[in-house]
C-alpha cells in the first residue's frame, strides 16, 4: 500500500524516494527509517497503535513523519513513532517525511516535546528523559523546564522518581501507580518503599489515602500489615484462580471486598469471541 491520503497525494510524485520542492514533503521507504535512539517512551499501547492504523488504512497518512539522514539511504526517526508503527501496521511501504538536520540533543528534545505535548509518556519515561538532558546534553532543570513548558520544581519533582527502587518504577510503568503515588512512597524510608507501594497497589489507595498511610508509616517506622488485609489478599487469590479456571483466560483482581477491578487479558480475536459469550450469558 502506498495511497497517502487525499491532502499529501497531489504533493508527492510516485517516485520511491520523491521530493516535493515546495512543502519539503518527502516519501521513503518504512525499511529504511531506523527508530529514534533517543525516544523517551519504552512502551506502546498495542490496541491504540491498533486504532490509529485502522485509520491510517482509511484516511490515509496526513501528517508527515519528522526524520534526520544517516546516510546516503538511511533515516533515523525524530518524531512521529507511533505514526511511523502504524503505518507498518496498516501495510504501507512508504511513508511521507519531513527532513531535518538535527544534533543529538536536538533529537531528544524533539521526542520529549511530541510525547509531553500528547501526555503519551508515564512519569518514569518523562523522568529519564529529563534525566538524559541533564546529565547527557548538561542541561539545567530550569533549561528543561523552558524547553518542555513545565515548572522547573515540576521537573525536579519527576526526576527524583528515579531514586525510586525498579520494582516500583515498574509499577508506574505499568501503570499500577500513579506519579501522585510514587510522590508519595518517596516520603518513607527507603527499607519499607517497596512494601508500601504493594500495599497502595493492593488496597487501590487514593493518593489522599497513601499519604495519610505515609504518615503513619513514619511516625511508627513500619508498614502496617493488618490481618484482614492479609486474609482479603488470600481471598482474592481464591476468587481469581477460580475464574481464570471458568474463562480459560489470564485475568487479575485488585482491590478490596468493597472497590476493585477485574482485567481480562486475551491474545486473539477467538479468544475475546469465546470471552464475551461467557460474559454476556
Amino acid at each position: 500500500m502506498t495511497r497517502l491520503g487525499k491532502g499529501l497525494e497531489a504533493l508527492i510524485s510516485s517516485g520511491p524516494e520523491s521530493v516535493d520542492k515546495t512543502t519539503g514533503i518527502t516519501t521513503v521507504k518504512v525499511e529504511l527509517i531506523s527508530p529514534n535512539r533517543y525516544q523517551p517512551r519504552k512502551r506502546l499501547d498495542k490496541e491504540k497503535l491498533q486504532e490509529l492504523a485502522n485509520s491510517l488504512k482509511e484516511n490515509g497518512i496526513i501528517q508527515p513523519i519528522i526524520v534526520t539522514k544517516r546516510d546516503e539511504t538511511n533515516y533515523e526517526l525524530i518524531a512521529g513513532e507511533r505514526r511511523l508503527e502504524a503505518s507498518k501496521l496498516a501495510g504501507y511501504d512508504k511513508v511521507p517525511v519531513i527532513i531535518r538536520s538535527v544534533s543529538p540533543k536536538e533529537q531528544l528534545q524533539f521526542a520529549i516535546i511530541e510525547n509531553v505535548q500528547r501526555e503519551d509518556l508515564s512519569a518514569i519515561e518523562e523522568a529519564k528523559a529529563y534525566q538524559q538532558l541533564n546529565e547527557d546534553f548538561g542541561l539545567t532543570h530550569a533549561q528543561i523546564s523552558d524547553i518542555v513548558g513545565k515548572d522547573r520544581a515540576t521537573i525536579t519533582n519527576l526526576i527524583r522518581l528515579l531514586k525510586l527502587p525498579e520494582e516500583i518504577q515498574n509499577m508506574v510503568l505499568d501503570e499500577k501507580l500513579s506519579s501522585g503515588h510514587a510522590r508519595t512512597i518517596l516520603q518513607v524510608p527507603e527499607k519499607d518503599q517497596l512494601n508500601f507501594a504493594n500495599q497502595i497497589v493492593r488496597n487501590i489507595f487514593s493518593v489522599r489515602k497513601a499519604e495519610q498511610e505515609a504518615k503513619k508509616i513514619k511516625e511508627s517506622g513500619k508498614v502496617g500489615k493488618s490481618k484482614t488485609n492479609l486474609r482479603l489478599a488470600k481471598e482474592l487469590k481464591t476468587l481469581e484462580a477460580s475464574l481464570k479456571t471458568y474463562y480459560k483466560t489470564d485475568l487479575k483482581i485488585s482491590g478490596t471486598q468493597n472497590k476493585g477491578k477485574i482485567i481480562f487479558q486475551y491474545s486473539s480475536k477467538e479468544e475475546l469471541e469465546k470471552l464475551v459469550k461467557k460474559l454476556v450469558k
